[in-house]
């Protein structure tokens, strides 16, 4: 049984709170990337909800419902959880690929030989729903445990119901974030064409005029 009093059910209704309004700000525009975060998110709820309901009886460890195979299914479970490593590959994949030309092209603008980088938005796409996947597909994981408790009448706390709704708010959040950028980045563009460009875009455009001065002329 859950203990549903104090502060862990303030929180657990805030987070739930966050989550609907963050979804709810996608469900116009881009109702395909609501729902493929929703499928994500109910794919490992169900799949782990299934495995902890089994492993339950004989309050097993979640990975020893794979008997033999106990070593792989301990590492694709840490793979799927493991927010430190998937931080670590998104913020090397930055490194390696946006990092190198922004520094490039301040260094070459120095000198008025910067290129523009290439790709920029494509890496940021790839970048920012890879994380946001990995957010609803683990929201998923963090749901099941405590809600598998309830269905096999194990002790649970209600703060543990927070984490699956927070994670999935974050979830959310950020692809809003994402299509936010994307949007700003289309009236920088309509700015761009337009008869009177709005003051910090001429700002932008003398700056990359002066950082290209040189590599226009080849």
């Amino acid at each position: 049984m859950a203990d549903w009093g104090g502060w862990g059910l303030v929180s657990v209704i805030a987070a739930a709170i966050a989550a609907l309004c963050t979804a709810s700000r996608l469900r116009k525009r881009h109702a395909r990337e609501l729902y493929l975060i929703w499928y994500i998110n109910s794919l490992f709820f169900l799949l782990f909800v299934a495995l902890e309901i089994v492993a339950a009886p004989n309050h097993d460890r979640l990975t020893k419902v794979c008997s033999d195979y106990e070593s792989i299914c301990t590492s694709i479970y840490g793979y799927l959880t493991g927010t430190r490593e998937e931080l670590l590959l998104i913020g090397a994949i930055v490194g390696v690929c946006v990092g190198p030309q922004l520094l490039t092209y301040l260094l070459a603008g120095i000198f008025g030989a910067a290129i523009a980088p290439k790709y920029v938005w494509h890496i940021e796409q790839f970048v920012v729903w890879s994380l946001i996947k990995f957010i609803a597909a683990l929201a998923g994981i963090q749901s099941a445990t405590p809600f598998a408790k309830l269905l096999t009448h194990q002790p649970v706390t209600t703060a543990e119901f927070f984490y699956g709704l927070f994670s999935i708010a974050i979830a959310f959040g950020w692809a809003g974030l994402h299509f936010d950028l994307h949007a700003l980045r289309e009236a920088v563009t309509r700015q761009l064409v337009g008869a009177k460009p709005n003051w910090p875009v001429r700002q932008a455009v003398r700056i990359h005029a002066y950082f290209t001065r040189n590599a226009r002329e080849q």
